[in-house]
């Protein structure tokens, strides 16, 4: 049996109370994100006036189960109450509290310095307010827009360290103008070597890592899962791309491609324009990546693992199923094997009670899906030249 704590925290920290007549259905969690929406129901009248429902307060949620009696409880969920919402259905009264994972935070603000919003790339700290841009590794540039959010934000939550967001050994000069931190993270990350992804868990932590080697979990069937599902697509099949930086005279317009996917799938185009990019390598980086990421039908895998709380025979202990976990399926049909290879990666994992769906080796062309492209060059045209500081 699962016993549940759902305990709720000023911004600042401070303890404020336990919802002990509380309950939720569950919420998602993704690579190149974090964890998603809540929705808790709150078994109070629609007049409710607890000191601690209030717009921006901290909701953590807890679990202890048969895995967890030598620790107690552990953390499964946070974020802050984004919105409340009372209901009346019959003669039923709840409120309905809307909570969001620390991440989206990351999409709220503009990347900046004080209130200079074009920073540089530097070679010693990642980020600095003066140009030119001058050459750095990707992670001490990405390690960077985490240190300014911290600095820049209100009582922060996210962080991270060397050790979260190591140096990738891969140098970029780069210019970054008026951009969200998201925006900034999923760029630098464009940068990095094929195969790393970002994410950020329960308690803050910001990571940059790449796909574990071995497999971290391993699923077999009739025991932790009944069924599984395997889609294969063409649809987001890129296999010819151009990098501009917007320079019409003396700029960098370069292509990238795989023959050996045009002959199979005929030629499939993109564009990114990135004014940011400041010499050929970064784009070399950028375009190298995203063909690497993008030339081969898309694999995706869902799969429902059940909770072994119930069942000490079957079942997983479904707490430990992380997105950036790695997973292999054994105990069935072997010619299945073509498809489901030994180190999966699991790229979503929607957690309910009982059970999590999971989603695996769902790719997206260079991290940011290539149908919000043609936004993001709008975005970064109107930000080409802008003034370095606001008023």
């Amino acid at each position: 049996m699962k016993n549940i704590s759902i305990r709720v925290n000023r911004a600042s920290g401070e303890f404020i109370k336990e919802w002990t007549n509380a309950t939720f259905n569950g919420f998602t969690k993704e690579i190149n994100s974090g964890l998603g929406e809540c929705l808790i129901t709150l078994g109070e009248k629609i007049d409710y006036s607890g000191g601690e429902l209030e717009i921006g307060n901290i909701v953590d949620i807890l679990i202890s189960d048969s895995q967890t009696r030598i620790d107690g409880f552990i953390k499964i969920y946070s974020g802050y109450i984004s919105m409340i919402e009372p209901t009346i259905d019959g003669h039923k009264e709840s409120i309905i509290v809307h909570v969001l994972g620390h991440y989206t935070k990351l999409s709220l603000d503009i990347l900046k310095d004080g209130n200079q919003v074009v920073l540089y790339s530097d070679t010693t700290t990642g980020l600095k307010t003066t140009s030119p841009a001058s050459n750095a590794d990707s992670g001490l540039v990405l390690r960077a827009v985490i240190e300014r959010y911290r600095e820049e934000t209100a009582n922060p939550i996210i962080y991270s360290n060397a050790g979260s967001i190591p140096t990738t050994g891969e140098n970029i000069l780069y210019k970054v103008a008026l951009k969200k931190y998201k925006e900034a993270i999923d760029t630098i990350i464009s940068m990095y070597p094929a195969g790393y992804f970002w994410y950020c868990d329960e308690n803050g932590l910001f990571s940059a890592k790449q796909k574990p080697t071995t497999p971290t979990h391993t699923f077999e069937f009739k025991k932790h899962f009944k069924a599984i599902n395997i889609e294969r697509s063409l649809e987001k099949v890129r296999n010819f791309l151009i990098v501009w930086n917007g320079v019409s005279s003396g700029g960098i317009f370069k292509s990238y491609k795989d023959d050996v996917s045009i002959s199979k799938y005929g030629r499939r185009s993109e564009i990114i324009i990135d004014y940011g990019v400041e010499n050929e390598d970064t784009a070399d980086i950028i375009g190298s990546r995203y063909i690497e990421e993008n030339s081969n039908p898309i694999i995706k895998l869902t799969c429902q693992i059940i909770d072994n709380n119930k069942n000490n025979v079957n079942g997983y202990d479904i707490e430990k199923i992380n997105p950036g976990d790695t997973c292999r399926f054994i105990g069935f049909d072997p010619s299945l094997t073509d498809i489901l290879e030994d180190n999966m990666l699991i790229t979503k994992v929607d957690y309910k009670i009982d059970f999590v769906n999971i989603e695996i080796e769902l790719k997206k062309g260079g991290v940011i899906d290539w149908q919000e492209k043609t936004a993001k060059k709008l975005d970064a045209l109107s930000s080409y030249d802008c003034p370095e500081t606001y008023i």
